[in-house]
């Protein structure tokens, strides 16, 4: 293609090669030069070649339009020195474009550029943004050997290393960690009023192995009324949620958990914290929120029961199934005194399980305000925390708990980072908007 042309010999000469792509189709499909059963892939395949030629010239094109005229950084103006073959890596097919680009140097710094690619904003390596966001995203599903081979290769027909996604989790993990830093922008509600139900947090933590140890992940999940329904089953399903994790220490985890409680309107809610009865999850309540209500959730409440049951009565025995079934109706009605009074009568009875007895007697004292589950029913709130407990397992188990992984620290905490905006409702474009805008 020449250095400059018209419309319409741009237009003439991609109608050329459609002309040619159109007689290998008919001679590939119709006349059944080639597999039939695979004609979509062929299509693929080829119609993807045809359009990176096509893009090429545009691009080549583009760069020409653009030219290299202007100042400098210095204040200097650029001068054209020459043109260059350059090849952009994209999403089509194939992957590779040829175009030509035009270079230009400040006449008095030396300082070079290709205004065609800062435009696009290439990496170093020709990646468009549209391949550089797919190949992240591909490495944040699945491990990153499968997000090569499996993700990309297969599904797209893209070929991407691995050592390539390896290096952009890293890279846009730190952006990913400052993203979840950032005040997010409170989205107001169509008809203007403000919802004012109650913001529900779930606050869990979860073991990964860093380092050559295991190491704990702390993790919040933020969702609220309209984000949850009931499943057939009658458990609660999040639609709609937020999550946010460190592998740290809670202030730490109070660091990316305060502006997002703030973008959903913690200001104006009252806040319910759900947890496990972990000191450090109600300690770090105290700190952030002064309008809360605390519940230790209903599902670590009947574990801490069962335990219990399993140690005194035995495993899978009616007695330890009716004890255990006993205490929970005592919980549902608020009746957190009357369990710990028959523990000390347990005690009594099985004096070789006093150890096991006294510790479950001493978590429901220091939690009993929180265990109020009818009064907390009678006011509308859930009491389960099964949203944390999913988020942990979205977040962690199916990507970062696999057979056989490891992580370095740096790593772990940019594949965390990721995980936690990929898992978040809308998140991801957000913070891919937020990511064009840094580099």
């Amino acid at each position: 293609m020449k250095s400059n042309i018209t419309r319409e010999e741009f237009s003439k000469e991609v109608g050329r090669l459609f002309e040619e792509f159109a007689e290998e189709v008919w001679q590939a499909v119709v006349e059944l030069e080639s597999d039939v059963q695979r004609c979509d892939e062929w299509m693929r395949d080829k119609g993807s070649a045809c359009l990176r030629e096509v893009l090429g010239k545009a691009l080549s094109q583009r760069a020409e339009v653009l030219g290299v005229l202007g100042a400098c950084e210095c204040g200097a103006a650029m001068e054209f020195r020459q043109r260059r073959p350059f090849r952009v890596h994209t999403v089509l097919a194939g992957r590779d474009v040829e175009l030509s680009v035009l270079y230009g140097q400040c006449c008095e710094c030396r300082q070079g550029n290709y205004p065609l690619l800062e435009g696009m904003k290439v990496d170093r390596e020709g990646f468009t943004q549209a391949l550089q966001e797919l190949s992240l995203l591909a490495g944040v599903i699945e491990p990153y050997r499968s997000a090569s081979e499996q993700l990309l290769r297969k599904f797209t027909g893209v070929e991407v290393s691995s050592e390539k996604i390896v290096n952009m989790v890293r890279g846009d993990g730190k952006r990913a960690e400052a993203f979840s830093k950032e005040p997010a922008e409170r989205a107001e509600p169509e008809t203007g009023e403000i919802d004012k139900g109650p913001l529900y947090i779930g606050i869990d933590g979860g073991m990964v192995f860093v380092d050559r140890r295991w190491q704990e992940v702390k993790l919040g999940c933020l969702y609220t009324e309209q984000g949850r329904i009931e499943s057939k089953s009658g458990r609660g399903e999040l639609t709609e949620r937020q999550v946010v994790g460190v592998r740290g220490n809670p202030e730490a985890l109070g660091e990316v958990l305060w502006p997002r409680s703030c973008a959903m309107g913690a200001e104006h809610r009252k806040v319910v914290i759900l947890g496990d009865g972990a000191p450090w999850i109600w300690n770090l309540a105290e700190e952030l929120f002064v309008d809360r209500v605390e519940i230790l959730d209903w599902y670590h409440a009947d574990e801490n029961i069962s335990r219990l049951a399993r140690v005194v009565f035995g495993e899978g025995t009616d007695e330890a199934a009716q004890w255990r079934q006993s205490q929970l109706d005592r919980l549902a009605e608020d009746a957190v005194d009357e369990v710990t009074e028959g523990l000390r009568f347990l005690k009594k009875r099985h004096r070789s399980k006093r150890k096991a007895v006294n510790t479950l007697s001493g978590y429901l004292e220091k939690n009993k305000h929180r265990m109020k589950y009818r009064t907390f029913r009678e006011n509308g709130y859930f009491i389960g925390s099964g949203a944390v407990e999913s988020a942990v397992s979205h977040v962690m188990q199916q990507r970062m708990k696999r057979t056989g992984m490891r992580w370095r620290a740096n790593g772990a905490d940019s594949m965390l980072a990721l995980r936690c905006v990929y898992r978040s409702t809308g998140a991801w474009d957000s913070f891919w908007n937020y990511r064009k805008q840094a580099v």
